[in-house]
């Protein structure tokens, strides 16, 4: 199981649609507007790196995603 967090900025009042959007792909257990530097956290659990590189290539794809960072859980 690899589980990370996804920090996302987002175009401005646009935080809340990303976070619709990306709550419907595979993976993703949160995603949460915050408010501070980033716009939205998501959590992910997926069985491979590989798939959590295409739920982060999905979130970039989306036309309101300015920048993500993406942090792996090494030990919970």
């Amino acid at each position: 199981m690899v589980r990370a967090y996804i920090f996302i900025e987002a175009n401005k009042a646009r935080d809340l649609k990303v976070a619709e959007a990306i709550m419907i792909l595979t993976g993703v257990t949160r995603a949460d507007v915050v408010t501070g530097r980033f716009d939205v956290i998501v959590m992910v659990e997926v069985d491979e790196l590989g798939a959590l590189w295409d739920t982060v290539d999905k979130i970039q794809a989306l036309p309101a995603v300015v920048k993500t960072t993406t942090n792996v859980v090494v030990q919970r």
